[in-house]
């Protein structure tokens, strides 16, 4: 038996040890994961190796060792194919579950069923706003950048990929790790939460509206889903029932990697508590803004000028590739990809209140719902930002961190973290796996060091 017969038996054995598991179980969830595990594998790795080639410019090699490998253990079991020509990627396990993605210039990689989406971004009029002043690089906290860095080559599951310090409005540290630097793109992952709440937060002021008011779903008018405002939304407390395990086939992940219409699934969730009345994480949520933003501008091309147009470009964040599914919805719970300085704008956007070079962007009211923490939540959460507010009778979650400390925070330790009372912005971005990304160490030595100068 050869090498690559024993490995692909032993995917057969796993696939069917899931089966008798799944059988043996009886259960709708957990046939629901063996339907669409291979297939949300496969979408992940297309996924991920389309836009780390076609978006990051990374070779698809280093994608798939470095990214998709350390995502899932069965993602081993795919091959993939790359297509320079088409802008196509298409992963198989054994040929079957196949999955595709597509690459549109500007829009990014979408997965597709069928036929690839093929859009055109309409032209963006604004232009750029904010810019970071001359650096101002700290010796100290180089060192100490490097230091942090440098715990890649004894934990490699950590993987830092790029630091950022931004002081008073102006950039005091940076250091990336090898192979990027301050042109690489970096995923957002669930960072893109709190882009897509701000992008509601904005369209509620441009129109005159507030977000006390009912999405009005046609598919809710009839149930109890009809109590559900934009604050429950944003809260993540609309009392829908998703299930966001990251267990290949759950609702999270059936949404991400295999959905053409993300927000339309999204939308199908029914209600298991009443409105604000309980605090769930939930990608779907976001999705369902996204979508719902999308109609509210009435066109795909609307949609994506109002993005740039009033937020990315007068925020200087011109790397920004805001992704979308195939229905042409912003993948709002996780496709975004910037660069670590146009990342920090975006904290520095919340720091300075939503004003950027003189230009009021986002209104002042949005940035304190931001960090509001919604009681279910005890502390942790409020409108589409992790908080380090203290709960009653508990403690905060970042005990060296200070508690006005807010952050926008994604999968594999993506961050963009702000304490306004140290005038403080900090962005750590690359791909955590297995052993987590220390914050309350290496952030609070950072905050240490802003407090002693």
């Amino acid at each position: 038996m050869t090498a690559q017969s024993g490995k692909a038996l032993r995917a057969v054995l796993i696939l069917l040890a899931l089966v008798t598991l799944g059988l043996f179980l009886l259960k709708p969830q957990a046939y629901s994961h063996l339907a669409y595990g291979p297939k949300v594998i496969n979408g992940l790795s297309a996924k991920l190796l389309c836009s780390g080639v076609f978006v990051a410019g990374r070779e698809a090699e280093a994608v798939y060792q470095r990214d998709v490998l350390t995502s899932h253990t069965l993602a081993q079991y795919g091959s993939y194919d790359v297509n320079p020509q088409l802008e196509q990627v298409s992963v198989s396990s054994f040929g079957l579950y196949r999955q595709n993605a597509q690459y549109n210039p500007g829009y990014g990689c979408s997965l597709y069923h069928d036929e690839p989406p093929k859009l055109s971004p309409p032209a963006i009029t604004a232009s750029a706003g904010f810019n970071w002043p001359a650096d101002n690089m700290q010796p100290e906290l180089q060192a100490l950048l490097t230091e942090i860095t440098a715990e890649n080559s004894t934990k490699p599951h950590i993987d830092t990929r790029a630091l950022l310090v931004a002081h008073k409005g102006q950039i005091i540290g940076e250091h990336y790790a090898e192979g990027y630097n301050r042109d690489s793109l970096f995923l957002s992952w669930s960072m893109a939460k709190s882009v897509t709440g701000t992008l509601v937060g904005i369209w509620l002021e441009q129109q005159g509206q507030n977000m006390d008011q009912s999405p009005n779903f046609a598919e809710w008018q009839n149930d109890e889903r009809s109590e559900i405002q934009l604050r429950h939304l944003l809260n993540m407390a609309s009392g829908l029932k998703f299930e966001e395990t990251y267990e290949p086939g759950d609702n999270a992940t059936r949404m991400l990697f295999f959905e053409n219409d993300m927000a339309a699934y999204a939308r199908t969730a029914k209600a298991e508590a009443a409105p604000g009345s309980k605090w769930v994480y939930s990608s779907g949520t976001t999705n369902i803004l996204s979508g719902w933003l999308k109609s509210q501008t009435g066109s795909l091309d609307n949609y994506y000028r109002f993005a740039f147009e009033k937020l990315f470009a007068p925020a200087g964040m011109s790397s920004a590739i805001f992704e979308p599914d195939a229905s042409g919805s912003f993948v709002g719970s996780s496709y975004l990809y910037m660069t670590a300085r146009d990342w920090a704008k975006f904290g520095q956007l919340y720091l300075q209140r939503g004003e950027l070079a003189g230009q009021r962007i986002l209104p002042e009211h949005w940035v304190d719902f931001a960090r509001t923490p919604i009681a279910p939540s005890k502390g942790k959460y409020g409108g589409q930002f992790w908080l380090n507010a203290e709960p009653q009778g508990g403690q905060r979650r970042f005990s060296e961190l200070p508690a006005d400390f807010y952050q926008a925070s994604g999968h594999n330790g993506q961050f963009v973290s702000i304490i306004p009372s140290q005038e403080l912005v900090i962005v750590r971005l690359g791909w955590a796996n297995g052993e987590r990304f220390d914050i309350n160490r290496h952030f609070g030595a950072i905050s240490n060091y802003i407090a002693e100068l």
